[in-house]
């Protein structure tokens, strides 16, 4: 039997790893039956007060995130003076097991879709006002079962309108992934975590990569936070826009179809019928003119949609509207009349005939 921490409730197993300031052990809770990671805060930090509450301060701040690519954390609490938080257990390594001892790229679709789910994550952080401030690839756990990226050790976030929790001069994270502010005692926005974001994805990108995608990780690695992207949010947008797919989503795609002439032309031929028509009843008298172009309007749709019927079925054989196409040039004989009621009839007789009586 392991040592047991929180009253007996979680018994501890191996040790899943550990950093500066914690331990990550395996361990089962006993009260639900379920595999978790504790992670215990190290001895030689216990006395100390500051890193005691940024310690506590992560099981805080991280509860709050609730997010498919987050690590969830599930409790807090302490064993005689040492602190202790339960979080979800992730079965898998991280993206730095992944990438190797060399850092070695992935294939670019490998790459876009975990970086998408990087986004993902600390977009929804973003988004509650907290900032990482130590992205890099030994906090991004990989699931065995369906490789899903989370981000763990929220340990040195801090929401990002609060004041600095660290004394002047004294920096948090991970040097090659800290932004220019961090090493300078600057302000923590979260387009710190973006300078950080475009550090993992120069390295876990090819070498080889299309001029929008090299634009986006500059654009990263700027200098000036302010001309950085403003959250990982719009960050996953970028990434997102300069491939056709992303996280196995593929990005909307407006595509025109071109239709078979074989059905637009007897639309035309008829068209071009009823504006000559049209054209030699307005030369006509405009006594009753009122009611001649409404017959005209009704004529004129019931037989554009006679055209289309015919000439959509996709048969080989010739249709009577075919027909009437290899007709056009023959001249037309436009029926006149003095009385409007008779012309629109001859009309009406007129228009039939070209469309359907051929």
């Amino acid at each position: 039997m392991g040592a047991r921490l929180g009253d007996g409730r979680y018994e501890l197993g191996g040790r899943l790893g550990y950093g500066g300031m914690a331990t990550v052990y395996s361990a089962h809770d006993r009260r639900l039956d379920r595999q978790v990671a504790i992670k215990i805060l190290a001895d030689n930090y216990a006395g100390d007060e500051e890193i005691r509450t940024r310690f506590t301060r992560e099981a805080r701040l991280a509860a709050k995130l609730d997010h498919p690519n987050v690590v969830k954390v599930f409790d807090v609490g302490e064993d005689g003076e040492c602190p202790f938080i339960v979080m979800e257990r992730v079965e898998g390594g991280t993206l730095g097991d992944r990438m190797g001892a060399r850092g070695n790229a992935l294939p670019r679709g490998d790459a876009l879709r975990l970086l998408a789910q990087m986004c993902d994550g600390l977009g929804h952080a973003h988004a509650k006002g907290l900032v990482h401030r130590d992205i890099k690839p030994a906090n991004l756990l990989l699931r065995d079962a369906d490789d899903c990226l989370k981000i763990a050790d929220f340990g040195i976030a801090r929401a990002a309108e609060d004041t600095r929790l660290t004394r002047p001069g004294r920096v948090i994270g991970t040097e090659r992934y800290m932004a220019p502010e961090q090493l300078t005692d600057g302000k923590i926005t979260p387009a710190t975590d973006v300078y950080a974001c475009g550090v993992v994805a120069d390295a876990l990108l090819p070498s080889s990569r299309p001029a929008a995608l090299q634009e986006v990780v500059e654009r990263c690695l700027r200098e000036d936070p302010a001309e950085r992207f403003t959250d990982a949010g719009e960050l996953g947008a970028a990434l997102a826009a300069t491939d056709g797919e992303v996280a196995g989503r593929p990005l909307r795609r407006v595509r025109t179809q071109a239709r078979s002439t074989a059905a637009t032309a007897p639309l035309q031929t008829a068209t071009a019928r009823l504006r000559t028509a049209a054209t030699a009843a307005r030369r006509g008298r405009r006594r009753g003119g009122i009611r001649v172009a409404a017959a005209l309007g009704l004529i004129a749709l019931a037989a554009a949609g006679t055209a289309v019927v015919l000439g959509a079925d996709g048969s080989k054989e010739p249709t009577k509207a075919n027909s009437a196409q290899q007709d056009e040039a023959r001249p037309i004989e436009v029926p006149r009349s003095d009385d409007p009621a008779t012309q629109a009839r001859q009309l009406a007789d007129f228009l039939r005939a070209q469309v359907g009586g051929r």
